[in-house]
Formats: C-alpha cells, sequence, structure tokens
C-alpha cells in the first residue's frame, strides 16, 4: 500500500507536467478593423498589428513565409488589417504621404499619417505606435525598421528578421 502511494506521489505531478506541455499556443492572424484598431489603442493595449493589402507581392511573400515557419513561433499573436479598399494614393506623384476618399481610409491615415507601404506591422505598447517593420525582402526575410513620426527612408533604416521583429 506505501509503495501505491509512493507511485502515486511521483505519476501524478508528472502527469501534470505533461498535459500542460501539450498545450501549446498557436501563431495565430486575426483580421480587425480600423475601429477595432482604434478601440485597442484606446484601451491601451499591447499588440502587433500587420497591414497588407491585396495585389501586394512583398505581402504573398511574406505570408508564405510566415505560413511554412509558423510552427516554430507559436506565440506570436498578429492583428491584420487590409486596407485594399481604403483608395490610398499619393495626392501627388512626388509626395510621400497618402490620401484617401473612404472613411476607413481617413480614420487609418489619421491613426498612421505617414503610412506608404505594404507590408507595415506595427507595434503597439500600451496603446501607442511608435515602432513599425516596412517592406519584406525575399531573399533575407528581413524587414526594415522606422518610428511613426515620418515616413520610412529605406537607405538609412536599419533591418531585423521578420521573426525576431515579431517575437521581442
Amino acid at each position: 500500500m506505501r509503495l501505491k502511494k509512493w507511485m502515486m506521489a511521483l505519476l501524478v505531478p508528472v502527469l501534470l507536467l505533461c498535459g500542460c506541455a501539450g498545450q501549446k499556443q498557436e501563431f495565430t492572424i486575426t483580421d480587425v478593423t480600423v475601429q477595432d484598431v482604434k478601440d485597442m489603442a484606446d484601451a491601451g493595449d499591447t499588440f502587433l498589428l500587420l497591414v497588407e493589402r491585396e495585389g501586394c507581392d512583398f505581402c504573398q511573400a511574406m505570408n508564405e513565409y510566415m505560413e511554412e515557419t509558423k510552427a516554430d513561433h507559436p506565440e506570436v499573436k498578429l492583428f491584420r488589417l487590409d486596407t485594399t479598399d481604403f483608395d490610398l494614393v499619393k495626392e501627388q506623384a512626388e509626395n510621400k504621404t497618402l490620401v484617401s476618399e473612404t472613411e476607413e481610409g481617413k480614420a487609418w491615415l489619421e491613426l498612421q499619417p505617414y503610412f506608404l507601404y505594404t507590408p507595415a506591422i506595427y507595434r503597439y505598447e500600451n496603446g501607442k505606435a511608435d515602432e513599425a517593420a516596412i517592406g519584406f525582402n525575399v531573399v533575407t526575410d528581413e524587414i526594415s525598421l522606422w518610428d511613426t513620426t515620418s515616413t520610412i527612408d529605406f537607405d538609412t533604416a536599419k533591418t531585423e528578421g521578420l521573426w525576431e521583429f515579431l517575437e521581442r
């Protein structure tokens, strides 16, 4: 009887540990609207926002890369904003800022007035986006780092691996 109690005392913690280890989180991407982003920012949330659009070859390449490698990064949670229907255009060809005639496009540009390229990933900390990862290098799997107070200058921007940025 004593041996049985001793075995149970050892077995129960092992079973509990095994059960917990099997419950890994999965990499997720959740689609959101501009209003969702505003609400999360107003609530002071910390999150990663991926901004992309249809027809963007770099967005597609980044999504394919993430799909192929996501199993190695199960804790990453992204929110995705699709700007395809925002009708974002340069007011003049030489401009480095965009304008929009749609309500969602205008609302997005109020949040991120220097938004210009996709894909872009904004790191929101306590409701504020101070850092962005812009573009995607299909050869090195890197993104270009920039702040959100001006339009990116790819010549001076530092680069970082996509997953390194997402997991910091």
